[in-house]
């Protein structure tokens, strides 16, 4: 006999499936942008990229996401961001 709960499980746990796919998706294409903007950014103009290199980036994208985007966002092509990166003292 097929219990009644677990006829309502399976759409759930489907769902659960897909949306976890979906989002591990969404997260590599959006590391792969960030990654291929950063590369852009330091090829057109040397040391444009701030805090870190662009490997870092598409990194800290791939497992931060959305949140991520947002903060390369925000200190590349926002008013925020200063006309040349802070300049290191020894």
């Amino acid at each position: 006999m097929i219990m009644l709960t677990n006829l309502f499980a399976t759409p759930f746990v489907l769902f659960n499936y897909a949306y976890m796919v979906a989002l591990v998706v969404v997260h590599i294409f959006f590391a792969l942008g960030v990654y291929h903007d950063a590369q852009r950014l330091e090829q057109k103009q040397k040391g444009s990229v701030f805090f870190v290199t662009d490997g870092i980036w598409g990194l800290a994208t791939l497992i931060g996401g959305l949140v991520t985007v947002a903060i390369y966002w925000a200190m590349h092509y926002s008013i925020l961001r200063p006309s040349a990166p802070p300049e290191i003292k020894p």
